[in-house]
């Protein structure tokens, strides 16, 4: 997860974006090259990404291990169950969502900020709005969260065509030390599309473990074949008869779950 100073930073470079579309639709690729507990992991898979408002839909519908043989990630196609797995991120409210067609159950993995769920609460229902675009707002926020932030720069890197649009591309660098915790090191790029309304259609992160049994690595996302768009609000909320699952990856198994009154 980019953390929330990063995407605060970023979000200040952005805010004399051009007006925000109604919505989009589009498919893509996402990569990651990470370590854990000290052991090298790349992952691969097909994505399709929708976005309406302060609301943001992730499918990721295929999964791979690149460059290993077919028989590995045979094995890590069968992880992800078919329709594979579906992640919402509401903006407003900062709750992120997770659900599976297959075994039908849900997980919130994030609450909303300020709020507790009881253990069976379904998760909150999917708003259409945006979260207001307050530049002072968003200046306090980035103020709070840049307290334990050594260094942080924004950067311009140029224009050029990438994925069919023309982009303006950034770099953002962030260095943060919380007190009596190791420094952590995190790298984004962004491409925006100059056509999309400064939507990106690639983000490349990165982050420096700072121990050698820390999580860390990089990612990359790349969004092809755009289309302006309004999905219907139905697309970001749970569907109906959906069960809450313990954990997030129960969601991933095939077991049906009773579903949540």
């Amino acid at each position: 997860m980019i953390p929330r100073a990063l995407a605060l930073a970023a979000a200040v470079v952005l805010l004399g974006a051009s007006a925000p579309m109604p919505g989009l639709r589009s498919g893509g690729t996402l990569v990651v090259s990470a370590r854990v507990e000290g052991q090298p992991l790349n992952l691969g898979g097909n994505v399709a990404l929708y976005h309406k408002g302060a609301l943001y839909r992730l499918d990721l519908l295929s999964l791979g291990f690149p460059g290993t043989s077919s028989e590995v990630s045979a094995i890590a196609a069968s992880v992800l169950a078919p329709g594979g797995i579906t992640l919402v991120y509401d903006g407003t409210t900062g709750a992120v969502t997770a659900w599976s067609s297959a075994s039908r159950s849900y997980y919130p993995v994030t609450q909303p900020r300020g709020q507790t769920a009881p253990p069976n609460a379904p998760p909150p229902s999917a708003a259409p709005g945006g979260s207001g675009g307050d530049p002072l707002a968003v200046l306090a926020n980035v103020a709070g969260a840049l307290r334990d932030v050594q260094t942080a720069t924004i950067q311009l890197l140029g224009h050029k065509p990438l994925n069919g649009h023309p982009t303006t591309d950034i770099d953002v660098q962030m260095k943060r030390q919380q007190p009596g915790k190791p420094l952590e090191d995190y790298h984004a790029q962004l491409a925006l599309a100059d056509d999309l309304s400064d939507f990106p259609v690639q983000i490349a992160f990165s982050s420096v473990p700072p121990t050698a049994s820390s999580f860390g690595g990089s990612m990359r996302l790349d969004l092809t074949d755009v289309q302006p768009a309004a999905p219907d609000d139905a697309m970001f909320a749970v569907p109906a008869g959906y069960a809450r699952a313990a954990s997030l990856s129960a969601v991933l198994g095939h077991v049906n779950l009773t579903p949540s009154p």
